[in-house]
């Protein structure tokens, strides 16, 4: 058979190689792009040992590679503008999902507030009224009695749905306070663990409102988490403010069992999609928040460290 149409053969053969290794690759195949790469790799290699009447006959052959190279290179960043786009979008479905559920939670915050809390504060009233009617009979006046329990763990339940949806609680008392009202509610509402907290914020430090109400949420969120899935004995708060950076910085830490690097109740995938949304939360206002251990030396109990910082500044 003639030397050329050999030649030719080869290079129809490699070049069809090459187009189908561009397409695998393209669409994301590792072993096409490791055949592109180790091509790449090869002739750079071999380049300083090829006589120049080689190099000649070899030219067509490495611009060819070095061509699928470049649109390979062109495609991997293509590929990752369209993820960071994907990413944006799933940033921007969050935020308005965020949004929507904070409507919500005021929605029902105020009925709550304003219908269901004083129909039960009446009701209670009209039960009271009832008292001298049924004090002579024991058997009335225990029903009587047990409705009235009913009705008092009823509104103290309402109570604690509006206290964890509602946040203009910050509005009209300041950030710091909110906080410390956060913590009295869970402290008295859950027997344990003990949440400690300290800071040295000012009484209303000079925050915009969707910082506030972001942070407020994040914090309330964390201090939740740790109450609900760590089996914490003692949770501790920490907000710090560093008036030469503008900054508050945020920690929230707990002695529990830590968390898990992979959820398998239903409970741990939960929580594991609340911190996503936590993250979500503080990159919206400029933070970049953190989850590690508290203490990474005790296995058995290593604690949870949620971190985080945000800016004082408009």
């Amino acid at each position: 058979m003639d030397e050329s149409v050999v030649f030719l053969t080869i290079c129809a053969f490699l070049l069809v190689v090459f187009i189908a290794s561009l397409a695998l690759a393209l669409r994301g195949s590792s072993p096409a792009k490791y055949f592109l790469w180790t091509w790449a790799a090869f002739l750079v290699v071999t380049l300083p040992f090829t006589t120049k009447a080689n190099i000649i006959s070899s030219l067509p052959a490495g611009l060819m590679l070095v061509f699928f190279l470049y649109v390979l290179i062109l495609g991997k960043m293509h590929s990752n503008v369209q993820l960071e786009v994907s990413h944006e979008e799933t940033r921007r479905v969050l935020a308005e999902s965020n949004r929507r559920i904070d409507e919500e939670r005021r929605t029902i915050s105020r009925r709550l507030h304003d219908d269901v809390n004083p129909n039960l504060v009446l009701c209670k009233n009209e039960l009271k009224r009832l008292e001298p009617y049924v004090k002579d009979d024991p058997k009335a006046s225990k029903i009587l009695n047990s409705v009235q329990e009913l009705l008092a763990d009823a509104y103290s339940q309402t109570r604690d749905i509006i206290k964890n949806t509602r946040i203009e609680v910050i509005d009209s008392i300041g950030f710091t306070a909110a906080i410390e009202s956060l913590i009295s509610h869970y402290t008295n509402f859950f027997d344990k663990p003990e949440i400690v907290l300290e800071h040295n914020l000012p009484k209303r430090p000079e925050l915009e409102e969707e910082v506030a109400v972001t942070a407020y949420k994040i914090i309330r969120e964390s201090i939740y988490n740790a109450i609900k899935h760590s089996n914490a004995k003692q949770i501790s708060v920490s907000l710090k403010l560093n008036e030469r950076m503008h900054l508050i910085d945020v920690v929230v830490m707990d002695d529990g069992v830590g968390v898990k690097p992979r959820a398998k109740t239903p409970s741990e995938i939960t929580a594991g999609i609340g911190l996503i949304d936590m993250r979500e939360r503080a990159r919206v206002i400029g933070g970049n928040l953190k989850v590690q251990s508290a203490f990474p030396g005790n296995a058995k109990r290593p604690g949870t460290r949620v971190s985080f910082s945000f800016s004082t500044r408009s």
